[in-house]
C-alpha cells in the first residue's frame, strides 16, 4: 500500500513538474475538440484533427522514459518524433480494434440466445483488451518497435508476469489515461451556458493533467514488476 501510495505521488509530481507540457497538451486537445465537435469548419481545421497524434506519442513516449528508469520528459518541441509515434499507436490501436468490434458485436448478438457463445465472445474480447495493452507495454521494451506490439509468445509472457494486484493497477491507469484523454476530445460542445463552460474549461486544465500522471503510474508499476520478477 505504500509503495502504491508513493507511485501516485510520483507520477503527480512527474505531471506537475512539466507544466510546459500540460500546457501545450491542454491547447492541443482543444483543438482537436473544436475541430471534431463543430462540422460546419472548413477541410483545414478539420485537418487540425491529427494534433491528437501529438498527444498520443506525447503520453507513450512517458511511459516509455519511465519504464527505461528515466525522469525525462518527452520533448514537446519535437513535433515529428511525437507525431509519428502517435501514428504507430493509433495503427496498433486500430488493428487490435478490429478484434474488438468483432467480439464485441458478437457478444452482443448471442447475449439473448445464446449465452454461452456470448460469453466466449466476451472472454475473446477481454483477452484482446489485454493483449493491446501488454502489446504496447511490449514494445516500449523493444525500442519502440511496431512489430513487437503483436508477438504474442512475449505478449502472453508479460502479462503471466503480473499477480491480481498489478494488473489491476495497471489495467485501472491505463482505462484513467484513456478515459481523461476522451473526456477533453468531447469536452467542448456547441452550447455556451455557463454549466457547459465551467466544464470545458475544467477538463480542458485536469484532464491532461492526470493523463500525464496516469501514463506515468502505468510505467512505475510494470518497471516495479519487471525489476521484481528479474531477481
Amino acid at each position: 500500500m505504500k509503495l502504491f501510495v508513493g507511485y501516485i505521488g510520483n507520477a503527480v509530481r512527474y505531471a506537475l513538474s512539466d507544466r510546459k507540457g500540460i500546457i501545450v497538451i491542454s491547447t492541443l486537445m482543444a483543438i482537436t475538440s473544436i475541430a471534431t465537435a463543430n462540422h460546419h469548419l472548413n477541410s483545414f481545421w478539420r485537418m487540425l484533427t491529427v494534433t491528437l497524434l501529438i498527444v498520443m506519442g506525447y503520453g507513450s513516449y512517458v511511459s516509455w522514459y519511465t519504464l527505461k528508469g528515466s525522469d525525462e520528459h518527452p520533448k514537446i518541441t519535437n513535433l515529428k518524433k511525437l507525431t509519428w509515434e502517435g501514428f504507430k499507436k493509433s495503427a496498433i490501436t486500430f488493428i487490435y480494434s478490429i478484434g474488438l468490434t468483432f467480439f464485441f458485436h458478437q457478444a452482443k448478438v448471442n447475449l439473448n440466445g445464446k449465452i454461452i457463445l456470448s460469453v466466449i465472445f466476451i472472454t475473446l474480447f477481454a483477452l484482446t483488451y489485454l493483449c493491446l495493452i501488454a502489446g504496447l507495454l511490449n514494445r516500449y521494451l523493444h525500442k519502440g518497435k511496431f512489430i513487437e506490439a503483436f508477438n504474442l509468445r512475449e505478449i502472453w509472457a508479460l502479462v503471466t508476469l503480473f499477480d491480481i494486484r498489478s494488473f489491476l493497477r495497471v489495467i485501472g491507469a491505463v482505462i484513467l489515461s484513456q478515459a481523461f484523454a476522451i473526456s477533453v476530445v468531447v469536452g467542448f460542445s456547441d452550447g455556451f451556458d455557463l454549466i457547459e463552460l465551467l466544464k470545458s474549461l475544467s477538463t480542458f486544465f485536469l484532464a491532461p493533467f492526470f493523463y500525464i500522471a496516469a501514463k506515468r503510474f502505468v510505467g512505475l508499476n510494470v518497471r516495479e514488476l519487471l525489476k521484481n520478477t528479474s531477481k
